[in-house]
Parts: structure tokens; C-alpha cells; sequence
């Protein structure tokens, strides 16, 4: 028969740091547990621009300068990241990010 014993781990001497993974965020705020404070929370939406909203900008400058389309991706949530954060204790839960132009 074996043994399936626990057996304790000697004291480390450097620093453990233990990762874990972040939610998989959608482009609105979500319901969810923080797995931070362990509330149940909806997540605190922020939107961030990105280079891919300042590259759409440039692209709209150029073509479109006359109607001064450029303040568009700036104004609009479609072409940003959007970082969710826990509302009780602002911890970083997750962040949805935008790599495509549709």
C-alpha cells in the first residue's frame, strides 16, 4: 500500500509570489466574485485607448480631415480596452482587449 501523507514544507528562505490567472473579461461590466476581498461585485468598467484606437484616429485624419473625423475612436468605446476593476477594493480583475477594427 502507499502512502498518501502529507507532508509539510520546510521554510523557504526566499520569496514565494504565486501567480493566478485573470478572468477572461467581456466589453461591459460583469457580475462576478472578486477573487481578491471574495464579495460578490458587478466590475467597474474603465476604457482605455489603445494603439490601435490612436492608429484609427491617424487613418481617419487622413482621409477624412475636412470633417474632422479623427475625435471619433476617442469618443467611441468600440476601438478600446476595457480594464475591470472590483469596486470594493480597486483591485485589477481583468481586461478585455480590443485586437481587431470590427
Amino acid at each position: 500500500m502507499e502512502s498518501n501523507q502529507y507532508q509539510p514544507i520546510g521554510q523557504i528562505s526566499h520569496g514565494v509570489s504565486i501567480e493566478m490567472e485573470l478572468m477572461q473579461a467581456g466589453s461591459e461590466p460583469m457580475g462576478m466574485r472578486c477573487m481578491f476581498c471574495h464579495e460578490d461585485i458587478m466590475t467597474r468598467a474603465s476604457y482605455k485607448n489603445t494603439s490601435l484606437t490612436h492608429i484609427i484616429a491617424a487613418v481617419l485624419a487622413i482621409f477624412f480631415w475636412w470633417m474632422c473625423c479623427c475625435v471619433i475612436p476617442y469618443v467611441v468605446k468600440r476601438w478600446k480596452n476595457v480594464e475591470h476593476y472590483c469596486p470594493n477594493c480597486h483591485k485589477f480583475l481583468g481586461v478585455h482587449a480590443r485586437t481587431s477594427v470590427l
